[in-house]
């Protein structure tokens, strides 16, 4: 599994309100994006654009360049944590865990198989058994590309 993961600070300046503005942080996983806040706020004249941090050396800078650090390291753990299950995930998924939501994520198999129930249980009603025939085949074939390309059974 190659999976390449990113973190930046930034602030979202079209939201600031008198000067003080949230600090939020992007999380890339492979090109794609999950952002959150991390429930900081700075003014903008404090932040360092190129740096992704706060700049000086006040002790009120330092403790906001402190938590974001934590914040980072934790978000690695979390990325670690998934990857050591060795399936595949997203960088929305890093960002739930590291936010403490534990939704259970559906499985594409398993809702592709919940579909082909109901389309079973309206077979003669609304569908031909040629098409849950269909579906089923379809699903066949997700199920051999998710193995061959993903090397899990589900994603």
């Amino acid at each position: 599994m190659d999976l390449n993961l990113s973190l930046l600070f930034y602030l979202r300046k079209s939201k600031s309100k008198a000067g003080s503005t949230r600090i939020y942080i992007r999380v890339t996983l492979n090109g794609k994006r999950a952002e959150m806040s991390v429930n900081r706020k700075i003014s903008n004249t404090d932040w360092n654009i190129a740096a992704g941090k706060a700049a000086g050396n006040s002790p009120q800078i330092q403790v906001i360049n402190r938590y974001l650090n934590k914040v980072e390291n934790d978000i690695y753990k979390c990325y670690q944590i998934l990857l050591d299950q060795n399936k595949y995930f997203t960088s929305k998924q890093v960002v739930d865990l590291y936010m403490g939501k534990d939704e259970k994520a559906k499985m594409l198999l398993q809702i592709f198989q919940e579909h082909n129930d109901k389309v079973h249980e309206l077979v003669v009603q609304d569908f031909a058994a040629g098409t849950l025939e269909r579906y089923r085949t379809a699903k066949m074939h997700v199920e051999n590309y998710i193995k061959k390309d993903f090397k899990t059974d589900d994603i």
